[in-house]
């Protein structure tokens, strides 16, 4: 089972890598997005393909994929912008309060009965949030940024826990992947009506970069996690994956000496997030 457990917090390290690539990586959020789900899309169906692990589904059951995946793309481009504006400690931490949103679209979305007591734990973290955003007034628009992809971020899960719930894990994901694909690809236009060409540009060390967050840190990431869905509860793959903040910001403060960028208020703010998120695990093993 230790070897369990060691794969889980692997998928989790390698999820705490994503926000660090949107630092490493000098293109923008939109081409960065564009470029990565060019790449995953491509290799998700390759790889499953390959391993015959893609079923026939309903045209239904593939339009649903395909708006979880678009749901996918808009949160990275936001959550990427977020990071581009501040740093990865931000941009992470910023993400965390999704679980506030969660609590609100949960009730609404998936039929289940409003939870005050959840309620009152994502406000913790959105008290948490507060502090973060009044640290430092150079980092509010990342904040701002954020704050929307983490909206983004509830609503993906959400609506992939509603649609993908009794089908294939590995069709849905591939149909996620696609879906992905096609809403950077349907929103090119518009970003080069606004930007031009000038953000295109060959850069050798940036396609390494991106071809390893789409292959090892994305597609890759999410088959671990299928597998080990089925190996482990959901409340402890639920759990563990929490920690990917944790994760995030101790590689960005090692990798980009980001501890010099924050004051105590930020501490103080991840403090209250993070208590936010045991308090809600808490609760959720008490209820099992």
């Amino acid at each position: 089972m230790w070897k369990v457990f060691l794969k889980l917090h692997l998928a989790v390290l390698i999820a705490g890598f994503t926000g660090v690539f949107g630092r490493l990586i000098s293109y923008d959020a939109f081409v960065l997005v564009f470029i990565r789900f060019s790449i995953a899309a491509l290799s998700a169906y390759v790889i499953l393909k390959a391993f015959r692990k893609i079923k026939a589904i309903s045209f239904r059951n593939r339009l649903q994929g395909l708006f979880v995946g678009a749901l996918l793309a808009f949160h990275l481009i936001f959550f990427y912008l977020s990071i581009k504006l501040s740093n990865v400690s931000i941009g992470t931490v910023t993400l965390a309060s999704s679980s506030f949103f969660t609590s609100l679209l949960e009730p609404k979305l998936l039929n289940k009965r409003f939870d005050k007591t959840s309620l009152i734990y994502a406000s913790l973290n959105l008290i948490g949030l507060l502090l973060i955003f009044n640290f430092d007034t150079k980092f509010r628009l990342g904040i701002s940024v954020g704050i929307i992809s983490a909206f983004l971020a509830a609503l993906f899960t959400v609506c992939n826990k509603k649609f993908s719930y009794g089908k294939d894990p590995y069709t849905f994901i591939n149909y996620e992947m696609l879906g992905g694909f096609l809403l950077v690809l349907a929103l090119s236009p518009v970003y080069l009506l606004g930007y031009g060409t000038a953000s295109i540009y060959f850069d050798l060390k940036d396609l390494i970069y991106l071809f390893l967050l789409a292959t090892v840190f994305t597609v890759l990431l999410y088959l671990m996690v299928v597998q080990l869905a089925s190996k482990v509860s959901a409340f402890t793959l639920m759990l563990t994956f929490n920690l990917e903040p944790v994760y995030a910001i101790i590689i960005a403060m090692i990798l980009f000496n980001e501890a010099n960028e924050v004051n105590f208020s930020f501490y103080i703010g991840v403090g209250l997030m993070i208590c936010s998120v045991l308090l809600q695990n808490m609760k959720s093993k008490l209820e099992k």
